[in-house]
């Protein structure tokens, strides 16, 4: 069958041409109907590219699409989805779900009623060293699992990703959502809860901002979850680091994994020589199963790899890392 979903994008931005239209292009029974974005320049490229295009939301809205790209900075992502729902369509969106964990309970109450469901692209968990990881847990080679460490280190936010017509440094600004734990902390909270390595207790959170050119929003952020079975889980995203910290570090009581880089991951044990592990090679199909099963959703029910409700919960994560962001107040 082809072409029997329609789908409108909100938000015309780098990631859409870059990330999504190719992994959408790969879905036959998909088509992009209409583009709606803010901006002129980018309506243009739009149409130039062979869309559809509108300036206003409410006329995508009203339109026969059937899935919605929420695609637009973070600060939008509620109340723009939260729309589209009520306009009777299914949602996919960009992540954060929202910048809020209310929100984000907001959208799956309002999904509920109106019986149209939200995909969330948490692309990162269908990334090979995820799935290795993954696989090591899951078979027992590490023995029984203590700990996982991952880390994001990168130098400066990314921030020049964004489209020079609409406002380039947004994830450099807060109100717009920026920063390093809306950007990358959700990927590594993404990644950590998805190894299903227990239920969280406890979190232990450090946010912080660094005396330099961009400095809005947090540009380090450190969390440790504690699990229910002892297991600690922690991540780090630094966006001013020139070095390569290890991605993963992660240990049982036998043996622990490292994944040094996308090219190199080791298996360590004590006494014995280090081994080299097979990663895969990153694709950058690796995250076309998040539209697969959205388009095999919509016409026949199937589940969806990314659920409303995981977003949910790492939103859940989000809010505790936040709030747990304690600081010491120097004594007079």
């Amino acid at each position: 069958m082809s072409h029997s979903i329609k789908l409108g994008i909100v938000g015309f931005g780098r990631i859409v041409e870059l990330i999504h239209l190719p992994l959408i292009k790969q879905v036959p029974e998909m088509e992009v109907s209409v583009v709606y974005d803010i901006t002129e320049q980018r309506r243009d490229l739009a149409a130039k590219r062979g869309f559809h295009t509108t300036d206003k939301l409410e006329t995508l809205l009203e339109s026969d699409v059937d899935v919605v790209l929420v695609s637009t900075p973070p600060n939008s992502h509620y109340e723009i989805a939260k729309k589209a729902l009520v306009f009777g369509k299914h949602v996919v969106i960009e992540k954060p779900v929202t910048v809020q964990y209310s929100e984000a309970i907001d959208l799956q109450q309002t999904s509920e009623q109106v019986g149209k469901s939200v995909t969330v692209f948490h692309n990162r968990r269908f990334d090979p060293d995820f799935k290795l990881i993954r696989q090591l847990i899951e078979d027992g080679t590490l023995g029984n699992l203590l700990f996982v460490e991952r880390r994001h280190h990168m130098f400066g936010s990314g921030g020049s990703f964004g489209v020079k017509s609409f406002h380039p440094g947004w994830r450099n600004t807060r109100q717009y959502g920026g920063g390093a734990l809306y950007d990358w902390g959700i990927h590594l909270i993404d990644q950590l809860l998805q190894l299903k390595a227990g239920v969280v207790q406890d979190i232990y959170s450090f946010i912080h901002c660094y005396e330099w050119t961009q400095n809005q929003v947090d540009d380090y952020v450190r969390a440790n979850l504690v699990m229910d079975n002892h297991v600690v889980l922690s991540m780090e995203v630094n966006f001013a680091s020139h070095g390569a910290a290890p991605m993963w570090v992660v240990g049982g009581d036998q043996r622990t994994a490292v994944v040094v880089s996308p090219q190199e991951a080791l298996l360590l044990e004590k006494g014995k020589p280090d081994q080299k592990l097979h990663l895969d090679q990153a694709s950058r199909s690796s995250a076309l199963i998040i539209y697969q099963s959205l388009a095999e959703h919509v016409m026949h029910g199937g589940p969806l790899a990314v659920t409303l409700e995981e977003a949910v919960e790492n939103m859940r994560v989000v809010d505790a890392i936040m709030m747990n962001n304690r600081q010491w107040t120097a004594q007079n």
